[in-house]
């Protein structure tokens, strides 16, 4: 299994291994997910007095949180006016108070178990060049309903680039996500959370969890913390969730203004000090879409390092991306999975900003589960998105992704293989059946079946991270047809 892009973070730290689970086990809850939210969620549970086993079907800490910018923000770019329109005073008021809740209980466990990981409390700011002034306004109208504090800019910010107008948010914070659950993570430990790495779960009962190899973990209450709830295609959270990749570059040896900075125009671009072994660099992210659904996406390198280049100075170090699940209504999903399921539960839908979502979900989670008041829990509640118009639109859209990698035309592709360049991959019609093929850099073929193992889409090549993703519920493979990102569980044949 090989990644082509490594983040910074994954470079520079570490979590302890763990063993892969060997043999049947019992426990009261299953945590499902080893990334931030799985994470926070077990160390919460067993805080609570529950007896708690972590797995996760890699490595803990390598997918999305390995690759987030890290903010932990209440400010998610515009969002403010939007939910106040669609959803509500009260429902916006309460939204902003968890992401202020989620990053308050971050720096509490920074402070609680001394982890050293460049926890640092910033501002956030919005700001545009001049062409989106009335949408930031606007937004400074809706703080001010909602009592967000808050300072509008009406000057240059000095950045290195033209700003005309910001919008401050005080009291956020960032940290190297790593370093900071590599001590969670020991934290846990001593609460009595038992974690095992390279278990994946197969099939997911309502008492019981199948792993690859055969094993039975016997649960009193599972939650699934996996971007999409594994292996359950039950009340269509997938067709629920749309599924986004976003990019990175790292620049060392440059400085900018103390805080954390989103350009409202476009090209909307995400940006944020760190620090290194020699100083303090800049990470700039940028250039998202809908995963599968994009051609060559390494521009969005080239683009991202200009802008990093022309505005820093500073030279490339690094460079890698991210997957993220985004929600209708802009709110995640945490809580009971389904009525007919009472002892699952589900957190996902974070849309790009999971810090501070994580920290509050972990705790609704151990709350709903030991049976105290969560004040989020009716407005993250899964099942609101679950009515009936929703659900025949959502099942019609299952069903066509599902048959859509049979039904393509076979005349649509191409059967020379020889038009390929290495380092590139396609799809092609290999004697009348359709086949991904991936040229390596020595000019050797890869061939790998182009239907993804979850519903059967087919998989698009992702020439940025030299991967196979599907555009229909996101799963990703790598060069050789191995499974990287669910909801797919099952190599490319």
């Amino acid at each position: 299994m090989k990644r082509e892009n490594i983040s910074y973070w994954t470079e520079s730290a570490k979590v302890t291994d763990f063993p892969a689970l060997e043999q049947d086990i019992r426990t009261e809850v299953l945590v499902i997910g080893g990334g931030i939210a799985g994470i926070l969620a077990a160390y919460r549970l067993a805080e609570a007095g529950q007896d708690v086993t972590l797995v996760e079907g890699r490595k803990l800490v390598q997918e999305t949180t390995a690759n987030t910018t890290a903010k932990i923000t209440a400010q998610h770019h515009l969002m403010y006016q939007e939910i106040l329109k669609s959803q509500g005073e009260d429902k916006a008021k309460a939204f902003y108070q968890s992401q202020v809740d989620g990053i308050k209980a971050i720096e509490d466990l920074v402070q609680k178990h001394a982890i050293d990981c460049d926890f640092e409390k910033m501002s956030s700011t919005q700001v545009t060049d001049g062409r989106n002034e009335k949408a930031i306004r606007d937004e400074y109208e809706a703080y001010q309903t909602l009592g967000i504090k808050a300072r509008l800019h009406e000057e240059d910010l000095g950045l290195p680039f033209k700003t005309t107008l910001g919008l401050e948010m005080p009291d956020q914070a960032q940290f190297h996500p790593i370093k900071f659950l590599s001590g969670m993570v020991e934290a846990a430990v001593k609460a009595g959370v038992r974690f095992y790495e390279e278990t994946l779960i197969t099939e997911l009962g309502k008492i019981k969890a199948l792993t690859e190899k055969g094993h039975t973990i016997h649960f009193e209450k599972a939650v699934m913390a996996t971007h999409f709830p594994v292996n359950h295609l039950k009340n269509n959270y997938m067709s629920q969730l749309q599924i986004e990749r976003s990019y990175i570059v790292a620049a060392d040896g440059i400085d900018i203004p103390h805080g954390m900075y989103q350009t409202v125009d476009a090209p909307k671009r995400s940006i944020r000090h760190y620090h290194h072994e020699a100083g303090i660099g800049v990470l700039v992210g940028g250039e998202n879409h809908i995963t599968g659904a994009k051609d060559r996406t390494e521009e969005a390198y080239e683009k991202l390092g200009e802008f990093a280049q022309e505005n820093f100075k500073g030279h490339i170090t690094a460079q890698w991306s991210a997957q993220d699940m985004m929600t209708v209504d802009r709110m995640p999903l945490i809580g009971q999975y389904d009525k007919q399921d009472p002892n699952l539960y589900v957190i996902t839908g974070f849309n790009k900003f999971g810090m501070a979502t994580a920290a509050t979900a972990a705790q609704l989670i151990s709350d709903l589960i030991n049976r105290r008041h969560n004040p989020y829990e009716a407005l993250f509640r899964p099942e609101r998105i679950n009515t009936l118009g929703n659900q025949a639109k959502a099942l019609g859209k299952q069903i066509k992704d599902a048959v859509k990698g049979e039904t393509l035309a076979l005349k649509d592709y191409s059967t020379d293989t020889s038009e390929l360049k290495t380092g590139d991959g396609g799809i092609f019609n290999i004697e009348g059946k359709l086949q991904a093929v991936y040229k390596d850099d020595e000019g050797n073929e890869h061939h790998v079946s182009p239907f993804c193992t979850h519903l059967g889409c087919v998989v698009k090549f992702n020439g940025a991270e030299k991967t196979w993703d599907c555009p229909c519920h996101g799963s990703r493979f790598d060069r050789q047809g191995c499974v990287l990102e669910g909801p797919a569980t099952k190599d490319l044949k």
